[in-house]
């Protein structure tokens, strides 16, 4: 089935890039994490995390700062994040390295029928989720690192919650969805790739450079047609995790699939860190839906130029924020206090984004605004 929506112009690509990065610092967690049972923080220091990890974003409950990356201005009211470094992390010196290489590698010629839209389909049946991370200019995943390891510990954690929430509120529509993410259990899904020659944090702004290297990676190293296979796996998506400086401030953003894509892999870019905040497990899950087909449905600058995708109008985003609409692709912070939350995810997936990623067939909010049609609507 063709996709509804036709994405020719490079203005059109960058809104595919959809951003959700508006982070809070890292809280350091109150009891042992499933891995590390030995890890613990002080209730005292907890607390004052808790303090310090408030959402700094004012402009009516947007939680991109894509605007930002533009400007390039960073938020000096906003306290140093702190490394969570109290545990060490789950893997020792066993991690393959995957050599990276400049010339292309073609996709199979006859994926666009096999997977018309992309690699991650409607959000159910089993989902594989594939692991990468990618040293760049700025940052790299140094394993004899600490705090490197801390970090990697995290993403495991985070892409835990993520898929547990997905799983969770896919259930609430009666939709049977399960992850099959964890690289501990099946190596085939962790990967580490070298990419100095360019900045992830500009993703948002350099996608065809980044997706390429990326793509083309994916290609040469990544199995994606075994794992299908073995797995019986419905859709697949991958995960790029950046090691992002302190100073850095690029977006984490989602590569979602377009007609006339040359290769079907939906890849999540997630920044770890960003202007000195860690990156909650909420944008997580927010970046995997787009994969599935969920737009955002926030404002920010990047849109006062172009259009929301699916014809959604500011009218609308007016609307919802007016109403505190706690969706997912609207804010990815606890809608009561403000805060990031690290331990958990406070959002929903209301009906507008349960249409857009087929766990619908229908929505009233799209019928009532006049909104375009799902991706997934005449499948």
């Amino acid at each position: 089935m063709k996709r509804i929506r036709i994405v020719i112009s490079c203005i059109a690509l960058l809104l595919m890039l959809s951003s959700c990065s508006d982070q809070g610092s890292f809280e350091d967690a109150t009891t042992a994490l499933p891995w590390e049972a030995e890890a613990t923080a002080s209730t005292e220091e907890s607390a004052k995390r808790n303090e310090n990890s408030t959402s700094t974003e004012s402009s009516g409950g947007i939680e991109s700062n894509a605007s930002e990356v533009v400007s390039a201005s960073t938020d000096s009211s906003m306290s140093p994040g702190e490394e969570h470094t109290e545990f060490d992390p789950y893997y020792e010196e066993t991690s393959e390295e995957y050599p990276f290489h400049q010339e292309g590698y073609p996709a199979p010629e006859d994926w666009p029928e096999r997977y018309p839209h992309g690699s991650a389909g409607r959000l159910e049946g089993t989902i594989a989720v594939v692991s990468i991370f990618a040293d760049d200019q700025f940052g790299t995943w140094d394993a004899t690192d600490q705090k490197n390891r801390a970090r990697n510990s995290r993403a495991y954690y985070d892409l835990r919650l993520a898929c547990d929430f997905l799983t969770t509120e896919s259930a609430k529509y009666d939709k049977t969805v399960s992850f099959l993410w964890d690289w501990m259990e099946h190596s085939e899904l962790y990967y580490e790739a070298d990419l100095k020659a360019v900045n992830l944090a500009n993703v948002l702004y350099d996608y065809g450079t980044i997706d390429q290297m990326i793509w083309t990676f994916i290609e040469q190293n990544v199995d994606s047609e075994g794992i299908r296979k073995r797995y019986q796996a419905d859709s697949v998506i991958y995960m790029v995790y950046a090691n992002s400086p302190a100073d850095m401030n690029g977006p984490s953003c989602t590569r979602n699939f377009y007609l006339g894509m040359e290769y079907p892999y939906e890849i999540c870019y997630i920044q770890m860190n960003q202007n000195d905040r860690e990156t909650p497990p909420s944008v997580f899950a927010h970046e995997m839906l787009h994969t599935f087909g969920a737009p955002d449905i926030y404002w920010t600058d990047i849109y006062s130029n172009y259009r929301l995708e699916y014809g959604i109008t500011k009218d609308y985003v007016k609307q919802i924020d007016k109403n505190g609409l706690n969706d997912i692709m609207r804010i990815t912070w606890d809608p009561k206090t403000g805060n990031y939350l690290y331990h958990s995810i406070a959002q929903e997936i209301t009906d507008v984004t349960a249409y857009y990623v087929g766990l619908t067939d229908e929505s009233e909010t799209v019928k009532k605004w006049g909104f375009e049609p799902s991706q997934h609507a005449q499948q």
